[in-house]
């Protein structure tokens, strides 16, 4: 079973669309936005001597679900030049579970992969490059595909996969 994750706070977007298009039958849809989960904050640093106090929330049985995943696909939109903020508070949640399951971290680093859904990498050229260096992949091309709108002239309402170029990234992506 695979587990695509869509970090789009708009529902019925680019990011909900390719999920929905890239899911067999037997794989997991989650909804970044769906999940509850209390962002850092309000804490004295907990997760870095015992336990985080936010621990109840749904980012521990996130991780969890992902360590049991055969391959995991996160489909990440740019938001003002850098990926959604439900990006950033999944990443920086991440502490208290890798702390207490040190084991798991390179695990699912080697199931991962990023769809990334922007505007065009001549504006952004570092966009991508933030997932390469984050998790220090060997090979970029088989974790890391971007997906340009600007290349096919779409707006933020147009849908990518409207575009036959697009499907056939996804399918030669999801099929390395």
């Amino acid at each position: 079973m695979n587990i695509i994750v869509s970090f789009s706070g708009r529902k019925g977007g680019n990011c909900d669309t390719i999920a929905k298009y890239i899911a067999a039958k037997d794989d997991l849809i989650l909804f970044m936005r769906e999940i509850s989960t209390q962002p850092c904050a309000g804490c004295d640093y907990e997760c870095m001597s015992g336990r985080c106090k936010w621990r109840g929330d749904g980012i521990y049985s996130f991780f969890e679900k992902l360590s049991q995943a055969d391959r995991i696909f996160f489909i990440v939109p740019m938001y003002c030049g850098n990926p959604s903020a439900l990006y950033f508070i999944m990443s920086e949640r991440c502490q208290d579970y890798f702390m207490q399951n040190e084991n798991q971290y390179e695990k699912i680093i080697e199931k991962l992969h990023i769809i990334g859904v922007y505007g065009n990498a001549e504006e952004y050229p570092d966009f991508l490059n933030f997932f390469a260096r984050q998790y220090q992949f060997e090979n970029v091309e088989k974790h890391i595909l971007g997906l340009e709108r600007h290349k096919y002239n779409q707006k933020m309402k147009d849908l990518l996969l409207d575009e036959e170029d697009v499907k056939v990234k996804l399918n030669g992506f999801i099929n390395k």
